[in-house]
């Protein structure tokens, strides 16, 4: 059970903290809280970094502090993403004195107001026990898309051994001077894990991945490591709805409002956290320009990428194609930018007639209103319209091909 606060310069806060981690322990949970290891010399900021990923509940107390906080804001975005993933996991958020909800939903943390939210104002012994007896028995999580991402990043730092270039990758993730003195050979990987999920400037992460080849770091680990740590760029809440749709709805057909399938790639690395077990993608793409017959064409194109990932031949029909079950979802990755859509969509019913179990990322280009322009019904689609700023996928490409220039192909996808 991990507690995140703000509360060295809110005594009364602290007071609530102690008495809640208190009443949870009294009820045999283990609470994980950093001022237990706060201790001069002892690297406390590791601990706090595998918590996050090893916790099996959490409970976020929201004060005027908290609205603040750049580590309440670290702590939150990796607890709210493993919540993502996996709904059963408790998350309860307390809004403490006079915070309010408006609050909340205006802040850096506003993402936490989609979830359980409690209010305390007196810090009464009853209103303690209230927030204590929140919390069920909780079971343990074995299989975390969120704390495998962090281990599996983790492993790939771990290889490099000089302590300097620790501190450079830290510089370059802007992580602060006063915890430099945490990476050491040996557990500054920990840290720096967590600081890249934290990291969504993807020009940062470029140069942190360019750091650790540079400092050592062979190219088959750096290639991996730009696998699963440049899709963070993208916003964690929309990428979510492609795993489910705000109201419990699973779309099998995605159109990404983008102008570029590496964008689409990068949108479900980051729904599924790069996990080989979530999601596996096969690409396709559209018309040339002049071909005669369009639809036929781009089905031909969906149909030869979907035999390619499971080694059919050519003349094997899709119909014999069964669900591999427990190996994640599978995503046909269209570029219909060059495409009709009502050709789109009615190859995608063709599809969807002989593979009912796949899922379909449509990379659309930049359109007007695309929920308008959709020949088929609104309902059977999720639409995706990032608000990119002018340049951004330019700059996401540029970056990947710099990354590609120096260490070689980057991973596509899940690994």
């Amino acid at each position: 059970m991990f507690i995140s606060h703000s509360t060295s310069s809110d005594e009364p806060v602290a007071g609530l903290r102690d008495a809640v981690a208190s009443g949870l322990e009294a009820r045999e949970y283990t609470v994980l809280l950093d001022v237990r290891f706060q201790q001069p010399g002892q690297p406390w900021q590791l601990k706090l970094a595998r918590f996050l990923g090893e916790c099996d509940a959490a409970l976020v107390l929201v004060n005027e502090a908290a609205l603040g906080s750049s580590w309440v804001r670290r702590e939150t975005n990796i607890l709210h993403w493993r919540k993502t993933l996996h709904p059963g996991m408790v998350l309860v958020t307390v809004l403490v004195g006079e915070v309010s909800a408006g609050q909340l939903k205006n802040s850096e943390l506003r993402y936490l107001a989609d979830d359980d939210v409690e209010r305390i104002r007196t810090c009464s012994a009853t209103e303690i026990d209230r927030l204590v007896e929140r919390f069920p028995k909780i079971h343990r999580r074995p299989d975390d898309a969120v704390s495998k991402w962090l281990d599996n990043i983790g492993v790939q730092l771990a290889e490099i051994k000089a302590q300097s270039t620790f501190t450079r990758i830290a510089r370059e993730l802007d992580l602060p001077d006063e915890e430099h003195a945490q990476l050491i050979p040996g557990t500054a990987h920990v840290l720096l894990a967590s600081q890249m999920l934290h990291t969504h400037d993807v020009a940062r992460l470029c140069n942190a991945l360019l750091v650790a080849w540079d400092g050592g770091l062979d190219r088959h680990r750096t290639a991996k490591l730009a696998t699963m740590i440049l899709p963070v760029w993208v916003d964690r809440d929309e990428a979510r709805r492609i795993v489910c749709e705000t109201d419990g709805l699973v779309r099998r057909v995605v159109v990404l409002n983008v102008d570029s399938p590496l964008i689409g790639q990068h949108y479900l690395d980051r729904a599924f956290c790069v996990d080989s077990k979530g999601y596996y993608v096969a690409e396709a793409h559209g018309r040339p320009p002049g071909d005669d017959d369009p639809e036929s064409y781009l089905l031909d194109q969906c149909e030869g990428a979907v035999r390619a990932k499971f080694c059919l031949r050519q003349d094997q029909d899709l119909d014999v194609l069964k669900e591999p079950l427990n190996l994640g979802r599978f995503f046909l990755l269209l570029d219909a930018q060059r495409c009709d859509l009502a050709i789109v969509h009615r190859v995608i019913a063709q599809l969807l007639d002989k593979i009912p179990w796949m899922y379909v990322l449509v990379v659309s280009g930049r359109r007007v209103d695309l929920r308008q322009i959709w020949p088929g019904s609104p309902d059977e689609v999720l639409v995706l319209d990032p608000q990119f700023a002018d340049g951004d996928e330019i700059l996401v490409k540029a970056v990947v091909r710099r990354v590609t220039d120096r260490v070689g192909t980057i991973y596509g996808g899940s690994w």
